[in-house]
C-alpha cells in the first residue's frame, strides 16, 4: 500500500491516506480520484486528484455524492464536470498570453471583454472560465464578435478589452506585460501539462490557492491590526496553515489582490 499524505481542503488537517500500490495500473486517465470519508482524515468529506505518480494535484469539498464499492474507498471516476469543458478547444483557440491577461484581470476585480473570431466557441470559453473560477473569485466576462464590438464599443468602455494576443483597450494599463510574470507562470502551467484534465485542475488549484492565501493573510490583518506586521510573519503564516513558502514576490502579488479585488487596506509591512 501507498501512503499519500493529504490536506482536508476545509479545515486544513493533515494525514495520510493508503491506497492499493496497483491503483495506477487501473487507470485509463490522467488523474485518479479518491474519495476520502469521514473520519479517515478528519470529520470532513472530500475528493482529492491524484496524478499517475501519485503526486497530489488537487483536493476539494465535495457538493456532489460518488457512489463507492463496499471494498474500498478509493476507485477511478471521471473528473466529473470538467469532463464537460473543451479544454482541448481551449488550448487550440486562446493564447497563453491572453489566459495570463484574462487571470490578472479578474484577479483585480476587472471587467472583461473577450473578441471572438467564432461564436461556436463562445459557450465553451464560458463554461471553462466559469469552471476554474468555481468557488473563488467572481468575474465578470463577456465575449463578442469583432462586428458586435465596433458597434457596440460605448459600452465597454469599462472593460479591459482583449483579442488573441492584443490588449485592444486597458484603460487603467493594469496588464501590460510586464506586470503579469505570476500569471504567465500559471498560464503557462495550464497550456504545458500535455494531458487535458490534469492541466485544467492545476490551473483551477493555482486560482485557488491564492484565492485561499489572500484570505487567509487579510485574516492576518485583522489580528495584527494593532502590531506591526513583517513579511517573513505572513510568509510564516501562511506555511504554517497550508504547508507552503510562498516567496516574496509571489507574497507582493496576493497584497495586489488583497488591496484591488477585495477592497482591503494593506497595513504597513515591514
Amino acid at each position: 500500500m501507498a501512503k499519500i499524505d493529504v490536506r482536508c481542503p476545509k479545515c486544513n488537517k493533515w494525514d495520510n491516506i493508503e491506497i492499493p500500490d496497483d491503483i495506477t495500473k487501473q487507470s485509463t486517465k490522467g488523474l485518479l480520484t479518491v474519495h476520502v470519508t469521514s473520519g479517515m482524515i478528519c470529520e470532513h468529506s472530500f475528493i482529492v486528484y491524484l496524478d499517475k505518480n501519485l503526486v497530489v494535484r488537487d483536493c476539494f469539498v465535495a457538493d456532489f455524492r460518488i457512489e463507492l464499492s463496499e471494498s474500498s474507498d478509493v476507485q477511478e471516476n471521471s473528473i466529473l464536470e470538467a469532463d464537460d469543458i473543451k479544454t482541448d478547444l481551449i488550448k487550440l483557440n486562446l493564447s497563453e498570453k491572453l489566459m495570463a491577461y484574462v487571470l490578472k484581470a479578474i484577479f483585480l476585480g476587472q471587467k472583461v471583454l473577450i473578441i471572438s473570431d467564432g461564436q461556436f466557441l463562445d459557450t465553451h470559453i464560458m463554461n471553462f472560465f466559469s469552471h476554474i473560477f468555481k468557488d473563488s473569485f467572481e468575474f465578470n466576462l463577456n465575449i463578442i464578435s469583432e462586428e458586435n464590438y465596433m458597434k457596440t464599443k460605448k459600452d465597454y468602455k469599462e472593460y479591459i478589452v482583449l483579442k488573441k494576443r492584443e490588449i485592444i483597450r486597458d484603460k487603467s494599463k493594469i496588464i501590460s506585460s510586464k506586470k503579469i510574470d505570476i500569471t504567465k507562470s500559471i498560464a503557462q502551467k495550464f497550456f504545458k501539462e500535455v494531458d487535458v484534465n490534469s492541466s485544467l485542475i492545476i490551473l483551477r488549484n493555482e486560482i485557488h490557492k491564492a484565492y485561499e492565501f489572500s484570505k487567509s493573510i487579510m485574516e492576518l490583518f485583522k489580528e495584527f491590526k494593532e502590531e506591526s506586521l513583517t513579511s517573513k510573519k505572513i510568509i510564516d503564516h501562511v506555511e504554517g496553515k497550508y504547508h507552503e513558502r510562498i516567496p516574496v514576490f509571489y507574497l507582493k502579488f496576493l497584497f495586489e489582490l488583497i488591496k484591488t479585488y477585495f477592497k482591503v487596506q494593506i497595513p504597513k509591512i515591514s
